[in-house]
């Protein structure tokens, strides 16, 4: 190998493309009409910008109840073990003298529960039900701070309904994706391949 053609490969290996860089190859049709008037088809190839294969929809909204399921369980379980003093120790309010689980202490137990999961699992309790993980533009787990900006973007009022769309708001503020398991085995391999290191796998990459 030259000098010349192994630094071009060096420069390659050395940009970091990201899951919006990945193009595959797609055959395409020219229609028209030969000699005889028949109608034909001609294949050609193109290359085209693959589409990131994200979670959307119903399935997002699971994941919502399902957490908010266990995130209301953890509350109302430590506004039973808490004493009273510990309780009244948070922003609070009282109506008619009694104490009313404060809602900054659900935000806080929302955002802990949301970070320590997508920290440590990459995924949450709701997400591992139906096998997807939380990734970054470089199909890599995001960063702590990432996912902190994530965590505390779901405070925002009405924001879980934006997960019908193709990407909600805290995954798009966060530059973050929810993807299927096997998206992301799939995008790491489209991503290993466009960098120059070809991984053989058994599984068509391109369906």
């Amino acid at each position: 190998m030259h000098f010349g053609d192994r630094q071009a490969r060096l420069e390659i290996l050395s940009e970091k493309h990201t899951i919006n860089d990945i193009y595959v190859e797609k055959t395409f049709y020219h229609r028209h009409r030969d000699a005889f008037g028949n109608r034909v088809q001609e294949p050609y190839q193109k290359k085209v910008k693959r589409e990131v294969q994200v979670v959307t929809g119903l399935l997002r909204f699971g994941h919502y109840l399902l957490d908010a399921v266990i995130i209301g369980v953890v509350a109302s379980f430590a506004s039973v073990v808490l004493p009273s003093t510990v309780i009244l120790s948070f922003p609070h309010v009282e109506f008619n003298g009694q104490i009313i689980w404060p809602d900054l202490t659900l935000m806080f137990i929302t955002v802990v529960y949301y970070f320590a999961c997508e920290a440590g699992m990459q995924t949450t309790i709701g997400k591992l039900a139906t096998g997807t993980v939380v990734i970054n533009q470089y199909a890599e787990k995001p960063e702590n701070a990432s996912l902190v900006g994530r965590s505390f973007s779901r405070l925002v009022p009405f924001e879980a309904f934006s997960c019908l769309a193709d990407r909600g708001w805290h995954d798009k503020w966060s530059n973050t994706y929810v993807v299927k398991k096997e998206e992301h085995e799939k995008l790491k391999r489209l991503l290993a391949e466009q960098q120059g290191v070809f991984i053989s796998d058994s599984v068509d990459l391109l369906d």
